[in-house]
């Protein structure tokens, strides 16, 4: 089973990205997110939601993963990366590891993309 379900939505004259995921973000499969993300970004994307509500955990890997992502979309001005359906197990992960000084946290991928 892939790592990723890629679609895409338009919010007003902005194209926003979104990759449900399937499965939590391993060691197996951290590549396959970034490869996706980079992909995306080359073929145009600069806003993306994460979809976390099919993970149950986040390992450092993951959290790795993330930040790297983050990296590429970040600019001085705005966030380009929001996470959704992020587990309070998660959330609490997130937040120790400092991630939430940078990415924005959503319930729904709704409330997500409408930051945009």
């Amino acid at each position: 089973m892939a790592l990723i379900k890629t679609s895409q939505v338009q919010r007003e004259n902005t194209p926003v990205t979104i990759f449900r995921l399937q499965d939590r973000i391993s060691l197996g499969n951290y590549k396959e997110l970034e490869v996706a993300a980079k992909e995306a970004y080359e073929n145009g994307m600069r806003n993306l939601v994460i979809d976390l509500s099919g993970s149950d955990t986040l390992t450092s890997i993951g959290i790795r993963a993330l930040v790297i992502i983050h990296k590429m979309l970040a600019t001085e001005s705005e966030k380009h990366l929001k996470l959704a359906g992020v587990a309070p197990s998660i959330h609490d992960v997130l937040e120790v590891a400092g991630i939430t000084q940078f990415i924005e946290l959503y319930e729904t991928v709704d409330e997500a993309i409408a930051t945009f």
